[in-house]
């Protein structure tokens, strides 16, 4: 509004200055040509003007233009900076539950896996409580078909006594509590089936063992110079529990000093075993070239190798007539398996254990196979295969003493207690035996004792086979 009255003015001014000019007379007119020059005059101010207004006002809008750019530029950064600002802090706590929850979740996933292994071990104990049960039946049924003609008790009883094995293997025994009745101190005694010093190491620990089981009673191992020994010991009350006796040394300990048989050793799942010929002479008593068989890569012949149980023997029974005139390791000669039985079968072979040749007693499986080793003997005899025991002094020995026989079947070896323990003890004994061998430091202790894998219950007529062996031997040798 100000700029148009200023443009008014201003040609108000310029129209006053050419009528001044032109004088005051009316009759008097202004040249036509004046007149148009003041008008345009006029007008050239009035558009000057105008311009002038418009490039200002353009001028301010440009200003104002930019200053608003300029703001919104800003504004725009300061949105930016705080965007980004928070989604940096959002990021940052996103990572930090992120981390929490992962390592919450591992924590659980690891508790859970615990959980489960635990879970899984409990049953696997359990399956495999109940696997042994189920085999130590079906052993002691094949033991009792190997003894078919023997009087002996009926399949239905060694169930019986076999589930009830089950039972104690299935967890560990209940805290046991001495009788009134019981002996403050029990003596634990084994047969030297091998080096007696090695014996006595291994069988105190499995003594403590005992004791533990047993309320606390005392136990303490005694290991005789011979296998009689054994049998006198407990004859005498010297001896309470009996354990590695040999097939004849149950016999002896039921008949002789009224002990009562308790358990029976389980080998490779068999119950039975066999008396293997061996010699450091293959070309005499091999039919073939030796060979190498098992994970010791021990040195057989004569199809022994082939043998898949004791059920198998006997086998290379043709050559025992070649070993008369020779000098044969035995055992004991109260070991059935290193004396009784491989000496009926040289008699049946018309060899005399006595005359025929020339017995060495070595006093072990172990010291049996050395001498033939040491070349002391020509032909020895042992369990099957009491090589292992040597691999440590003399790993060739698989090589240098080859197998060339088995006899037939033997029932395995067992332990009794004295006859006149109370009965609520002898039960705690067994218990506490089938306890061990479910523990695996008292598995071992067995195994590294006498290679025992299990133990079973045990019948007496288990042995009539032995009992009848002894009679024939007695007949043949009077």
């Amino acid at each position: 509004m100000r700029s148009k009255t200023r443009r008014t003015l201003v040609a108000m001014a310029a129209l006053s200055f050419v009528v001044a000019a032109c004088g005051d007379d009316d009759d008097d007119a202004a040249p036509a040509d004046v007149t148009s020059d003041a008008t345009s005059a006029a007008t050239s101010a009035e558009t000057d003007s105008t311009t002038a207004e418009t490039e200002a006002t353009t001028a301010a809008t440009t200003a104002e233009t930019e200053a608003t750019t300029a703001e919104t530029e800003m504004t725009t950064a300061a949105t930016t900076a705080e965007t980004e600002a928070t989604t940096a802090a959002t990021t940052a706590e996103t990572e930090a539950t992120t981390a929490a929850t992962t390592a919450e979740t591992e924590m659980t996933t690891a508790a859970t896996t615990a959980e489960t292994e635990m879970t899984t071990a409990a049953t696997t104990a359990e399956t495999e409580a109940t696997t042994a049960a189920t085999t130590g039946e079906t052993e002691m049924t094949a033991a009792a078909a190997t003894t078919a003609e023997t009087e002996m008790t009926t399949p239905a009883t060694t169930a019986e006594t076999d589930a009830t094995t089950a039972g104690s293997t299935a967890g560990s025994m209940a805290e046991v509590v001495p009788g009134d009745d019981w002996p403050e101190t029990l003596v634990f005694t084994l047969t030297p089936s091998q080096e007696a010093g090695g014996l006595i190491e291994t069988a105190e620990p499995l003594a403590a063992m005992l004791s533990e089981r047993l309320g606390g009673v005392e136990v303490e191992a005694l290991v005789p110079t011979d296998y009689a020994g054994v049998i006198a010991a407990l004859d005498s009350g010297q001896a309470h529990i009996a354990g590695g006796l040999g097939p004849s040394q149950m016999v002896q300990a039921e008949e002789q000093a009224d002990a009562t048989l308790i358990l029976q050793a389980v080998r490779f799942g068999s119950s039975t075993y066999v008396t293997q010929w061996f010699t450091n002479d293959p070309d005499t008593f091999c039919a073939d070239e030796p060979v190498a068989s098992g994970d010791d890569d021990f040195l057989f012949c004569n199809g022994v190798d082939e043998a898949e149980s004791s059920e198998d023997g006997p086998i290379g029974s043709e050559f025992l007539p070649e070993v008369a005139g020779k000098t044969v390791s035995f055992v004991d000669q109260g070991s059935t398996s290193g004396y009784l039985v491989p000496a009926l079968e040289l008699l049946n072979n018309g060899v005399d254990p006595t005359t025929d040749i020339t017995p060495l007693f070595a006093g072990g499986h172990d010291a049996s196979v050395q001498a033939v080793y040491d070349g002391d003997a020509d032909v020895g005899v042992s369990f099957n295969d009491a090589r292992g025991q040597l691999l440590e002094t003399v790993p060739d020995v698989g090589e240098k003493v080859v197998v060339f026989g088995w006899s037939g079947a033997i029932p395995n070896d067992g332990f009794a207690v004295a006859g006149d323990l109370p009965e609520d003890l002898k039960a705690a004994i067994v218990a506490a035996f089938v306890d061990i061998t479910a523990d695996p430091e008292g598995a071992a202790l067995l195994d590294e004792l006498y290679e025992i894998d299990g133990l079973v219950p045990v019948e007496s007529s288990s042995y009539d086979v032995i009992r009848e062996l002894e009679a024939e031997l007695g007949d043949l040798m009077d």
